[in-house]
């Protein structure tokens, strides 16, 4: 029997669909995405590869290392993604048996979610972005790219 992997997600290639937007205000624009899922360290981590297409620098990449949910529903992971985040970012969140939501502040008052939740066969990945209150305009968090594999 093999043993399941973290978040009960499914292992190996999938396909699906990712939705992208800069602003709030713009549509989003979907292309083709694959997603391989692994296990890392034996159990104690889920493996996310992924590829994307964006509408205007074409096929990107990325990949986010999701640590398992403590008792406490603390989670942490590692990200890097070829047009969003190029360098290795470290993560930190919340989130239970099939789902975890982490995050990192990249200005100050600015930060960056990511959330990934798991039903069955399928994975979806959400990335938002949280901006602060300016002069002229209300705080907002949009979702900036969704993608779903199954």
């Amino acid at each position: 029997m093999t043993p399941s992997l973290p978040y009960d997600a499914p292992a190996g290639r999938q396909s699906g669909t990712a939705d992208f937007r800069l602003m709030p205000t713009d549509d989003f624009a979907g292309g083709p995405s694959m997603l391989d899922v692994a296990d890392a360290a034996l159990g104690r981590a889920l493996r996310l590869d992924y590829t994307w297409l964006h509408p205007d620098d074409g096929e990107q990449a990325g990949t986010l290392l999701l640590g398992l949910a403590a008792e406490d529903g603390s989670v942490s992971a590692a990200w890097v993604d070829s047009w969003h985040q190029k360098d290795l970012t470290l993560l930190s969140g919340r989130g239970d048996a099939s789902s975890a939501t982490v995050g990192y502040d990249y200005a100050p008052g600015w930060s960056w979610e990511i959330e990934v939740r798991v039903a069955g066969a399928s994975v979806e990945l959400l990335m938002r972005n949280v901006v602060p209150e300016r002069d002229d305009t209300p705080a907002v968090t949009y979702e900036v790219m969704r993608a779903t594999w199954a």
